[in-house]
């Protein structure tokens, strides 16, 4: 056993044991009809179950192969972890779009993207295929942020 998989079965044996919890305080009932002698919970509980034996399963190795020690991850990632973090802050600000726009065009240019024209016609692209699906298509609608809101 490695520390990592103990740690991990750990984790996903603790959650399975609270999310078993809640399922005896489901309140819903399922009519007589559809009942067939399964309760709102079987389900649920059937999926934990599911998950804890795979989580028993890493806990022991069971179809685990030993494996090199893992590569530290690279600090690019942590920066996009971060840039998506502000993303969200900036949907409140400027508004989905504009966010967005910024987000796929930085994002790509911190990817290694050098031609700014293909980014910016690729984040237009997928933004328009966004909003004819979802805001027109869907009736949906985003946010618009401070600053939309203070032009209209």
């Amino acid at each position: 056993m490695q520390r990592n998989d103990v740690v991990v079965a750990g984790v996903a044996l603790a959650a399975c044991a609270a999310a078993f919890a809640l399922t005896f305080r489901f309140t819903a009932t399922t009519p007589a009809a559809v009942m067939g002698g399964m309760g709102a919970e079987f389900f649920p509980r059937l999926v934990i179950a599911v998950i804890a034996l795979l989580a028993v399963c890493i806990l022991f190795g069971v179809g685990n192969p030993p494996m090199e020690r893992a590569p530290p991850i690279p600090a690019r990632v942590w920066v996009t972890a971060g840039v998506l973090l502000a993303f969200i802050a900036a949907v409140e600000l400027a508004g989905m779009w504009l966010a967005s726009f910024v987000l796929v065009v930085g994002l790509g240019r911190m990817w290694g993207e050098k031609n700014l024209l293909k980014l910016s016609a690729a984040a237009a692209g997928l933004l328009a295929v966004i909003y004819f699906v979802f805001v027109r298509v869907l009736k949906g609608n985003f946010p618009e942020g401070i600053v939309t809101r203070l032009w209209s």
